[in-house]
């Protein structure tokens, strides 16, 4: 894993950041340089190979074992090196863009901790529609998601009804639509997770 951000000993809060397909951490540090939130560290695990599992989203569950289990294996790794610094559940964020949005929807929805908050970014919980997981453990959790009309990898259907899988348990969702065709992080995005943070820096000071 890579750390980016405030050294996680001296941090207000931590942001697990993880990456997308064929891509590496460059990607993620360019998101927390673009976020500009002082007092935030930054984990960011890396996929083997670039990827972290072979399929599309779409697909039947096993298609994507066992590497969904190893890349949720790995996002609490990086959470477990926040641990060991100090640093709480309630006070990480998790955060990740297409695949590393899918892997952090299935983090969440499955390996429910009380999270500070979580940004879905062009990203969906995965199997076929009616095959997906039930989230549990989310009520109150703070959470962004976002997603594009002309997104080639990600369906917007699919991103909204992962967004009411969460809200339909009772999980604080904010959704944006955005009309990009290039599949990317855009500037709204990065603002949207910006507003998370800070949200949840707030409600930290007033503790």
């Amino acid at each position: 894993m890579v750390l980016a951000g405030v050294p996680l000993e001296a941090a207000r809060m931590a942001a697990l950041l993880v990456h997308g397909r064929d891509q590496d951490e460059r990607e993620m540090l360019d998101v927390a340089a673009r976020l500009g939130v002082a007092d935030v560290a930054y984990v960011l695990p890396i996929a083997a190979g670039r990827s972290w599992y072979p399929g599309r989203y779409f697909d039947p569950l096993p298609v994507n074992q066992p590497w969904l289990e190893r890349a949720l294996d790995a996002c609490d790794a990086a959470v477990a090196r926040a641990h060991r610094a100090g640093m709480p559940d309630e006070r990480i964020v998790v955060a990740g863009f297409s695949q590393g949005a899918c892997v952090i929807a299935e983090l969440v929805a499955r390996r429910p901790r009380p999270w500070a908050g979580a940004a879905i970014l062009t990203g969906t919980l995965l199997g076929p529609a009616g095959e997906r997981v039930m989230p549990t453990g989310v009520a109150a959790l703070p959470m962004f998601l976002c997603a594009s009309r002309h997104d080639d990898w990600i369906a917007l259907d699919d991103a909204v009804a992962t967004a009411r899988a969460f809200e339909a348990v009772g999980a604080s969702v904010t959704f944006e639509t955005y009309e990009d065709r290039a599949h990317h992080i855009n500037d709204r995005a990065v603002d949207g997770l910006r507003r998370l943070l800070r949200g949840v820096k707030s409600a930290l000071s007033v503790e």
